[in-house]
């Protein structure tokens, strides 16, 4: 390994909570437009399927495989240099490139230029999360640290809110071409405010003690979280998590759509407004429980996430067949839960693994959300409703988001290992 310590008593002085918060509501502005344009493309699937003449494995590839296989390999090289270089000129970069991207998306003509935009979307995507995680845990002290997380997930369900109540109402009026325009071009205002009105914080700042900024070459990287089968374990788990909890995120207004026949734009208005309120609402509550629980004992941080998404599978199914007059009721309970996951265990990986492994470590978990996750469930749900259409015809779409519900019983198991492994790979934080 090379380099030690690089940085005076002086130097780790942590930065100011208003100046703190200032940065996490600039990063929430930023992870909501990383959601927005993923969102109205969920909104306009059924649009852009008639326009296009897709089938629903095509629009699982799109809005899976397309974007989330190269936002996950390409984030794990972006981390890499999050790690080692200037975290938010990356940040800067990286979304006035999506936004632009996002832009080109709604210019293209068939499934292979649709195929390759989203590529694009995917790759210059990447380069948010790790960065601002690693940012984040500069600017909050670790009993703070769930709950900024908690915040910041939060742009995700602000980017599902502006996604589909403007992608909606926008795609319903004008086209699913002027709704990827309007998703794209604020994105590239807010890129100059990032680069000019955040500054990059001393790496450990904020934590009290940690004088070793190791840097870690790649293979010693991959030697690090082998030799921890514990992280691996809940990493697996959580990606499980989100293969189920994919189901209500991105298919639920399509279902609603085809199956119960509703116009996009009234989808796309409650949808948005309950997604955005609830799944803030959630992941904020499962930041303040996952940092108080923590205090007794960091595990419990993987058992806030565990009981988030025990909750999201009955809500799921119920979603899928219950009465018309409860769909909305459902969709913001299941959608309250199923925003848990996130903040506590992102908290307890930044908090376990070095300083100069922070950006990576959300790569890898970010990896596994995405691929095994976000890609797997569209390709599965796709796949599943194309194979179901001849017997059980629009319905087929309602059995496939029931059946992926599966995945949620194989992340718990693989939690739970990771759980009861955690304080022998990481003894140091488990003393008694």
């Amino acid at each position: 390994m090379s380099g030690t310590a690089e940085r005076s008593a002086a130097a780790l002085v942590p930065p100011s909570r208003p100046y703190a918060a200032f940065v996490l509501v600039v990063l929430v502005a930023v992870y909501a437009f990383n959601f927005m344009d993923r969102y109205v493309f969920v909104i306009m699937m059924e649009a852009i399927k008639r326009d296009l003449s897709l089938s629903d494995t095509q629009l699982g590839l799109l809005s899976g495989f397309a974007f989330s296989a190269v936002y996950s390999i390409s984030g794990l090289g972006v981390a890499r240099w999050a790690d080692h270089g200037n975290r938010r000129s990356i940040i800067s970069l990286a979304l006035a490139a999506w936004s632009t991207l996002t832009i080109v998306c709604g210019q293209t003509r068939n499934f292979a230029q649709v195929f390759l935009a989203r590529m694009g979307v995917g790759v210059s995507e990447s380069a948010c999360s790790p960065p601002a995680f690693s940012l984040l845990a500069d600017y909050f002290t670790p009993g703070r640290r769930a709950k900024a997380y908690a915040v910041y997930s939060g742009g995700t369900y602000l980017g599902l809110g502006l996604g589909f109540i403007l992608g909606g109402w926008i795609g319903e009026h004008y086209g699913w071409r002027a709704a990827f325009l309007a998703a794209g071009a604020p994105g590239l205002l807010v890129a100059l405010l990032v680069r000019f009105a955040i500054r990059e914080p001393v790496r450990g700042a904020a934590d009290e003690g940690v004088t070793d900024t190791t840097r870690y070459r790649l293979g010693e990287a991959a030697t690090y979280f082998r030799q921890r089968p514990a992280f691996l374990a809940y990493m697996m788990g959580s990606a499980l998590y989100v293969l189920a909890g994919t189901a209500i995120d991105n298919w639920a207004p399509l279902y609603l759509v085809r199956v119960h026949h509703l116009p996009s734009d009234e989808v796309g208005l409650w949808t948005g407004f309950l997604g955005a309120t609830a799944g803030l609402s959630g992941a904020v509550c499962s930041g303040i429980i996952a940092d108080r629980l923590a205090q007794r004992d960091l595990r419990l941080n993987l058992w806030v996430a565990t009981a988030g998404i025990a909750l999201v599978v009955p809500g799921t199914l119920l979603f899928v067949f219950a009465p018309s007059r409860l769909l909305f009721v459902l969709y913001g309970i299941t959608t309250f839960f199923n925003s848990f996951y996130m903040p506590p265990t992102v908290a307890i990986t930044q908090r376990l693994v070095p300083v100069r492994l922070r950006a990576l470590a959300a790569a890898v978990m970010l990896f596994g959300y995405n691929v095994v996750g976000t890609a797997g469930c569209n390709f599965a749900i796709g796949y599943l409703s194309d194979r179901w259409a001849p017997a059980l015809q629009s319905d087929s779409i309602r059995y496939a988001m029931a059946a992926v519900q599966i995945a949620a019983v194989l992340g718990a198991a693989c939690t739970l290992f990771g759980i009861a492994r955690l304080p022998r790979d990481f003894a140091e934080y488990f003393r008694s």
